[in-house]
């Protein structure tokens, strides 16, 4: 029972990435696209924790945490640029 939800939460976080995928090819403004890639890199981080769940392995919440520190400092940098023009 418990796999049976885990793995329908897998079925409905893949299909919350559509509305992301849609905002990041059509986002009218490059803030809505960061944000958009935020989204979805949060909502693949959850499902690399689901996974990891899954299949008892510790492997996949290391790549989750690496992915979730690269994501944190790319939006950070990103939005830095877009305020200021400049990252340093």
């Amino acid at each position: 029972m418990n796999s049976l939800l885990l793995n329908i939460s897998l079925v409905f976080m893949v299909l919350s990435l559509i509305p992301c995928l849609y905002r990041i090819i059509k986002g009218p403004t490059i803030p809505d696209r960061v944000v958009a890639i935020d989204a979805m890199t949060t909502v693949i981080i959850v499902m690399l924790g689901v996974y990891s769940l899954l299949q008892n392995s510790v492997f996949f919440m290391d790549v989750a945490l690496v992915l979730a520190i690269i994501s944190f400092v790319g939006t950070v940098t990103i939005s830095k640029y877009l305020d200021e023009g400049a990252v340093f």
